[in-house]
């Protein structure tokens, strides 16, 4: 099975126990130029959220991994979200990541809130080095009604 259809039927997993449980849960989907990212969290929302994201390569790039990251909402007004948190990964080309993002949700819709854009920059250190990564993607969130 390749790496796409693989994260694709973890996606459609996520998607179909957030609708099912009724949870407060967010999917998203950030691409990337060299790994491309797919989360699944808590309620951005919120003042504290988490996030798995899972990370795939491509064609060029046939990297995997995982992360874990934690937020705190500095600001949360109707059309956007600053947050800020720390992230702790492994992937299967270095030993290890740690970072620190910073990011914003905005939420283009006035009537649909719970679809918004992140753009978040990671500073964040992989097999020593100190890099920055750049993000930006889109967010579903499911909520009780």
């Amino acid at each position: 099975m390749n790496k796409f259809r693989f994260f694709a039927i973890i996606l459609i997993f996520a998607l179909f126990i957030s609708i099912q449980a009724h949870a407060q849960v967010h999917v998203g989907v950030y691409p990337g130029g060299v790994l491309s990212q797919i989360g699944v969290g808590t309620d951005v929302d919120k003042k504290f959220f988490g996030e798995a994201r899972f990370l795939a390569g491509d064609v060029v790039n046939y990297v995997l991994g995982v992360e874990a990251l934690g937020h705190y909402n500095v600001s949360r007004t109707e059309w956007y979200n600053l947050h800020i948190g720390l992230m702790v990964g492994y992937t299967d080309a270095d030993d290890g990541r740690i970072g620190l993002p910073l990011g914003m949700d905005f939420k283009p819709i006035s009537n649909h809130r719970q679809f918004s854009i992140l753009m978040e920059g990671t500073p964040l250190v992989a097999n020593g080095d100190l890099t920055l990564r750049a993000s930006i993607g889109l967010r579903y969130t499911f909520r009780k009604e």
